[in-house]
């Protein structure tokens, strides 16, 4: 179940809900005032934590892709050159799940 905490502009009350239920019910209202404050959107929350996955991977790869080329190329410690040689490995499992990620987010647009 994903909860996802919603704030009343009304009544400024904050509640959970719920986003994966058995009820055909997708409407979202203030439990307290009763204003209607929107659908149940599972996909939008899906597309928004594989994006935010995404960022963070593309982050890491890149860093890694520069401390791959440096440490590949410069005159340093046996140590980093082994990292350097090595990091490739990594990069490659990072740009497969980014790729996987994106594959996944297009099912849910």
């Amino acid at each position: 179940m994903l909860p996802e905490v919603f704030e009343c502009p009304q009544c400024q009350r904050q509640f959970v809900f719920e986003l994966v239920e058995n009820t055909d019910d997708r409407s979202i209202y203030c439990p307290q005032c009763k204003r209607y404050l929107g659908e149940k959107d599972l996909n939008f929350i899906l597309i928004s934590e594989i994006e935010e996955l995404i960022e963070r991977l593309r982050f890491e790869r890149e860093r890694l892709e520069k401390d791959e080329a440096l440490y590949a190329m410069s005159d340093c410690d046996a140590e980093l050159k082994l990292y350097g040689n090595e990091v490739h490995k990594v990069v490659h499992i990072l740009r497969k799940a980014v790729a996987e990620l994106e594959a996944l987010k297009e099912q849910y647009r």
